[in-house]
Parts: structure tokens; C-alpha cells; sequence
């Protein structure tokens, strides 16, 4: 079957769908009538049927966020207009969400990693604390673009050297029960002082190398 021709934007149907916002929001954010904020003006198709564009997607995914956090629409509105006063664009305010998000993003990695290597702890498997850390770390790096890349295979040897070659990966939430799990009781804080020694020395050999130059 060849496929429709592209349109220029998304049916409140389609974005009701995409976006998790109720169709009576996304229609009280386009007028400004009884009921209505005028939070944005998406464009009338030939049809007379409103379609949304990417920044009326972005905005109403704004919406969205405000609203779960209990703002009524108004007070959305409200929001939204006392930024734009400030100067904050659109874009400024989904740097804001994604900055939100990955906080809380992070803080849940936390909970779930000191619960899966819990279980992995008391079910015994060999290997299996190992397994949760792995998997935990390569989520974190993915989420924290400053943390160590090019996570190595399996193997102790190669998983140490990679938490000591992030202190912030030792810092992350829930990291520090799961290496104590892994490694026994003491260990997040050795290796703690492990890594702090091998930044300590990083930054020496750094400033003897400039003082050769």
C-alpha cells in the first residue's frame, strides 16, 4: 500500500494520543473564549479542523507537565506568560523539563538498582549482583553525559576500573548499597578513596607536565 501523503501537522486525535493530554485541555489552549486560556493558535486545515505543529506539540507538552503538577489550566497560562515576560523561549523551558525529568529519572535508577541488587543478593545467584550493577551503570551513563563511556565487558577487574574512574558514578543514588553488595561491606568507601588517589595523582602528573613545558 503506498503510504498517505505527508501532512503538515497532527489531528487533536493524534495528539490527544501522543502527548497524554485530554482533548478538552488541548482545546481550551487554542481559544480564548468562556472556558478558553489562548495558550497557543494552531493552524485550521481545509477541512476547518485544527492541526498541530512541532511547537505546538512542544508547548502543550508543557501543558502537560504543569498539569500534573495540579496548575489548572489559568494557572498554566499564568506560568507560561510570567516566563515569556522573563525572556524564556519555549525552548528554554523544555531544557528546563529535560534537566526535571532526568533528575527524577535518576533518583528512581537509584531505588530500582538498590532493589534489584537486593534481590540478586538474597536470591544467591553467582554473578548476579554483577549483572544489576551492569546494567545500572550503563543506564547512568546514558542519563549523565559527563560519566564514563564505553562501559567494558564483564569481569571484576574492568568494572572496577570503571567506578574508579568516576567519582560521580560512585555519588549516583542507590550505588553505593549496590557496590557493597557486590564487592562486601566497606567497599563504595575504598573505592571512594581509591578513586579520590587516582584523581589526586592525575592532577600532579598533569601539573608536572605543564611545568616541563
Amino acid at each position: 500500500m503506498v503510504p498517505d501523503t505527508p501532512r503538515r501537522g497532527w489531528r487533536i486525535s493524534e495528539v490527544e494520543a501522543l502527548l497524554g493530554l485530554a482533548r478538552r485541555d488541548i482545546q481550551r489552549c487554542c481559544y480564548t473564549g468562556r472556558g478558553g486560556v489562548g495558550i497557543l493558535e494552531p493552524e485550521d486545515s481545509a477541512w476547518g479542523r485544527r492541526t498541530y505543529n512541532v511547537r505546538d506539540l512542544a508547548q502543550l507538552f508543557l501543558v502537560r507537565q504543569y498539569r500534573r503538577q495540579g496548575l489548572s489550566l489559568p494557572e498554566v497560562k499564568q506560568v507560561l506568560d510570567d516566563h515569556c515576560a522573563t525572556g524564556r523561549t519555549v525552548r528554554d523551558l523544555l531544557a528546563i523539563q529535560v534537566d526535571r525529568l532526568t533528575d527524577q529519572a535518576d533518583e528512581v535508577l537509584g531505588q530500582l538498582l538498590q532493589a534489584q541488587t537486593l534481590l540478586a543478593a538474597v536470591s544467591e545467584q553467582p554473578g548476579a549482583v554483577e549483572e544489576v550493577v551492569e546494567r545500572q551503570v550503563q543506564a547512568r551513563t546514558a542519563l549523565q553525559p559527563g560519566a564514563s563511556r564505553g562501559i567494558p565487558a564483564h569481569g571484576r577487574p574492568s568494572w572496577m576500573a570503571t567506578l574508579l574512574g568516576s567519582q560521580d558514578l560512585l555519588d549516583s543514588p542507590g550505588m553505593a548499597l549496590a557496590v557493597d553488595l557486590w564487592l562486601g561491606p566497606g567497599a563504595t568507601r575504598a573505592l571512594r578513596e581509591a578513586c579520590a588517589s587516582v584523581n589526586q595523582a592525575t592532577e600532579e602528573r598533569g601539573e608536572n607536565d605543564e611545568a616541563v613545558q
